[in-house]
């Protein structure tokens, strides 16, 4: 294996005994040892202890040396095939949330930073999520703009930097426009569909299931009598000089005050830019109107993508639901709901 350039170059082998010999020294001859040894193990063939000794490193607050994020980044993008890396997304997830004493914010923070470029990094279907910790306790994975704001200046410009760097970092939220729609244009709600579906929906539910769901809730017929006979809205979501890029359809539901979200999807072009969130709020201000002091909504349990956009939205689990929808498909969701009122 190649050195990992963004690590220090090595005068010698360093193991554990030269991190034990520091006893509590944690300044800057700790920081630079951990990363000699990590750059051995690495050599070494062995990545996912390369990580964990840069993550010893990361947990002193020292600003005269530069956090190794390009280091991380580099690693995960250089994983070598058939050495054991673990799952760094999971790994930094469990990091951040249950942190021990000792710097504990600035330690929580960095592991999101590391995180985070995992997540943009490592595939998410070979890579996922620990969905049941998030699910059991609660756990919330922050936005590019919540780990910014939350990064000391040398971290934030370090990590920046990386970002920058690998075009890693998110796009700006484009000037939107989403506004209720009438059966005519219910055609591009399907184009629209069929384009996100068979983009993101693969490896989530079988290729068959696609088209029999799309066949029977996107044709223009089947919408158009959604609206007619249970006043359901269908909106799009507009962005400026770049034109539908998703939409939305919710109803209100008969002796309750909540509204149900059917469908909220958005192009995955556009992905971590803002516009489910924008969507969601300009959703509570109608359910509002309505009468309604709660939303609610389905999703499938393997769109992690999704169920992190309304966990980040303020919803929170509610139940599971199995619902047979025919042809030997079934839909196995979360069902989840927010308080607006």
């Amino acid at each position: 294996m190649s050195p990992c350039p963004h690590l220090p170059p090595l005068d010698r082998v360093y193991t554990s005994e030269d991190i034990a010999a520091l006893g509590k020294e944690r300044g800057r001859r700790f920081v630079e040892t951990c990363l000699k040894y990590a750059q051995c193990l690495w050599l070494d063939g062995f990545p996912a202890k390369s990580i964990l000794l840069i993550n010893r490193a990361l947990s002193v607050p020292r600003d005269e040396v530069e956090p190794p994020y390009r280091a991380i980044a580099w690693m995960l993008q250089n994983r070598p095939s058939g050495r054991f890396i673990g799952n760094p997304r999971r790994h930094w997830q469990h990091y951040a949330t249950r942190m021990n004493e000792g710097h504990k914010e600035l330690r929580i923070w960095r592991a999101w930073a590391c995180w985070f470029l995992a997540c943009r990094i490592l595939p998410e279907a070979e890579f996922p999520a620990d969905l049941e910790q998030i699910r059991e306790e609660g756990v919330v994975e922050p936005t590019h703009a919540q780990i910014a704001s939350n990064l000391p200046p040398a971290d934030l410009a370090a990590w920046s930097a990386v970002l920058d760097e690998l075009g890693l970092a998110p796009a700006a939220t484009p000037t939107l426009r989403i506004r209720r729609i009438a059966a005519n244009e219910l055609p591009v709600v399907r184009r629209l569909a069929h384009e996100i579906w068979y983009a993101c929906y693969p490896g989530i539910i079988p290729e068959g299931q696609i088209d029999y769901m799309l066949s029977i809730w996107y044709e223009p017929g089947a919408m158009a009598r959604e609206m007619e006979t249970r006043d359901v809205w269908f909106a799009l979501i507009e962005a400026e000089n770049i034109g539908p890029v998703g939409y939305v359809s919710f109803e209100k539901v008969p002796k309750e005050s909540v509204v149900f979200i059917n469908k909220l999807y958005v192009l995955p072009q556009m992905h971590g830019r803002g516009l489910g969130a924008a969507a969601l709020s300009w959703t509570a201000d109608r359910a509002r109107e309505l009468g309604a002091d709660r939303l609610r909504l389905r999703v499938n349990k393997k769109n992690a993508t999704a169920i992190r956009s309304y966990l980040r939205g303020g919803f929170a689990f509610k139940e599971d639901v199995v619902t047979d929808i025919g042809s030997g498909y079934v839909m196995d969701d979360f069902v989840m709901e927010k308080v607006i009122g």
